[in-house]
């Protein structure tokens, strides 16, 4: 699906990872917008304006008088009260203050783009469900390096395959030593380190799928040998994957017993009433 970003060259890079085999991106700067949008086929447009709010606002309402039925996500460094109510009476789909989480960003774009998919767009800001615990990835913005970036999308999208320090290192274009330094810098740990977090993490969420066995997971999160997955899956959690797969079952059965007996008290005390009722109408007959 096309996407168009308006922004100043410099943050052309950024959004470049948005890129995907599902969607084109198209580029210009906020002066080529006027003639570009003309032509414009996107399914949805980011508008990134910067500092200079009122000029993006001025944008956005050209798009939206034109294309009214395109979303349109506002960006700007300033979140002033009015800038924001200003953005969504002009017509934008959501508003994000600078620097921005691009991975929020990107859940954000996914949604969107997921609903005019199944053509029930509905012009309301996109309520993004996704959990944000305080993590690295959730946590990296537009302020980050932009190899950094490349680098954390790299491993998000090949959790499955083997990858090497050497691999990563490429990806950031510098050398192994200095990667590895600046990777620490940034997130907190070593980038193996934080690769295998990633993974035990995957484990996690494919774990608590009763229908996925184990040896599905671990060869999905990139591990071909059992034993190995179960030490490492061990070491982050606490339990092997098998305990915490039974675990999550007797939670979820937990879970599925308390909602009976709640469903279940209500029906009794409305029989209880009724049985009251029949025992006052009888002494009420009796002579």
């Amino acid at each position: 699906m096309p996407i168009l970003i308006i922004a100043e060259k410099g943050f052309h890079k950024l959004y470049s990872t948005f890129d995907s085999p599902d969607n084109q991106l198209l580029e210009c700067t906020p002066p080529e917008s006027q003639e570009f949008i003309k032509t414009c086929e996107a399914d949805l447009i980011l508008l990134d304006c910067s500092s200079d709010v009122k000029d993006g606002l001025n944008t956005l309402k050209n798009i939206k008088a034109r294309y009214p039925t395109i979303p349109v996500i506002f960006l700007a460094e300033l979140s002033t009260e009015d800038a924001v109510l200003d953005a969504f009476k002009a017509g934008a789909r959501d508003f994000f203050k600078k620097p921005v989480n691009l991975f929020e960003l990107k859940e954000t774009v996914d949604g969107i783009l997921s609903v005019k998919k199944s053509s029930v767009e509905r012009r309301r800001p996109f309520k993004n469900t996704a959990s944000r615990k305080k993590d690295p990835l959730k946590q990296l913005t537009t302020s980050h390096p932009v190899n950094l970036i490349n680098v954390m999308r790299h491993i998000e999208d090949n959790l499955s395959t083997p990858t090497s320090l050497d691999e990563l290192a490429e990806k950031a274009d510098i050398s192994k030593y200095h990667f590895c330094r600046f990777f620490k810098k940034h997130i907190g740990m070593s980038p193996m380190k934080y690769l295998l977090s990633r993974r035990i993490a995957k484990a996690r969420e494919l774990l608590r799928k009763e229908d996925v066995p184990i040896s599905m997971v671990a060869s999905s999160v990139g591990f071909n040998d059992m034993s190995s997955f179960t030490v490492q899956f061990k070491q982050f959690t606490g339990k092997t994957p098998i305990k915490y797969k039974l675990s999550r079952k007797k939670t979820r059965k937990k879970i599925k017993e308390k909602i009976k007996k709640k469903t279940k008290k209500p029906l009794r005390k409305k029989a209880q009433k009724k049985d009251r009722g029949k025992n006052i109408f009888k002494k009420a007959r009796t002579p």
